[in-house]
């Protein structure tokens, strides 16, 4: 997907009845094939500035960090969380370029009167189409596997939640978590 579409997706989602940190959220993970709808139940709370205050993070800003953790975070201790963080800054440093700020409020303010909530809608559709570019760039760089890829490699020998199969199929990286998970990270 290009960011275009990302950004028409994220309106359509948005205008659809999501809020803007789902929406974000939402194109993004499905993007890369994480398509889990119980999922979007963790960037509800962020809307509108976390909980609809307007005092905090922007919630579109909010579901693009979900989203990056989603796909590029760890899933044990002491694992490397460096991409994670450098796309989340990434995002940030993205969306502060933009207006200056991500705070919910003072977005708001700099909008001004918006009808339908379009000013919203359309900063919520630019940080989705920045997002899901910032993930493809790191993947086709190699920094990350999609788990839609994921669920392909070594012959077809993972389930769909990216466990390892029984057979003890090796990771990528050719490394075996302790609990059997399958890394996300492939190592260079």
């Amino acid at each position: 997907m290009k960011a275009d579409a990302a950004r028409e997706q994220a309106q359509a989602t948005f205008e659809a009845g999501f809020n803007c940190a789902e929406a974000v959220f939402l194109v993004a993970t499905r993007e890369f094939g994480l398509d889990v709808p119980e999922q979007v139940r963790l960037a509800t709370a962020f809307g509108g500035g976390v909980g609809r205050c307007k005092e905090e993070m922007c919630g579109a800003v909010a579901g693009a960090v979900l989203a990056v953790g989603a796909l590029c975070g760890r899933e044990r201790p002491g694992a490397d969380w460096d991409l994670a963080a450098r796309l989340a800054r990434a995002v940030r440093e993205d969306a502060l370029a933009e207006h200056g700020s991500i705070r919910c409020g003072d977005l708001l303010h700099a909008f001004g009167e918006q009808a339908g909530m379009q000013a919203c809608i359309r900063f919520t559709a630019m940080v989705a189409g920045q997002v899901v570019a910032r993930l493809r760039q790191a993947r086709d760089d190699g920094e990350f596997v999609p788990p839609a890829a994921m669920r392909s490699v070594a012959g077809g020998v993972l389930a769909p939640d990216g466990v390892l199969a029984p057979d003890g199929a090796l990771a990528p990286d050719g490394v075996l978590a302790p609990d059997g998970a399958l890394a996300r990270r492939v190592l260079r």
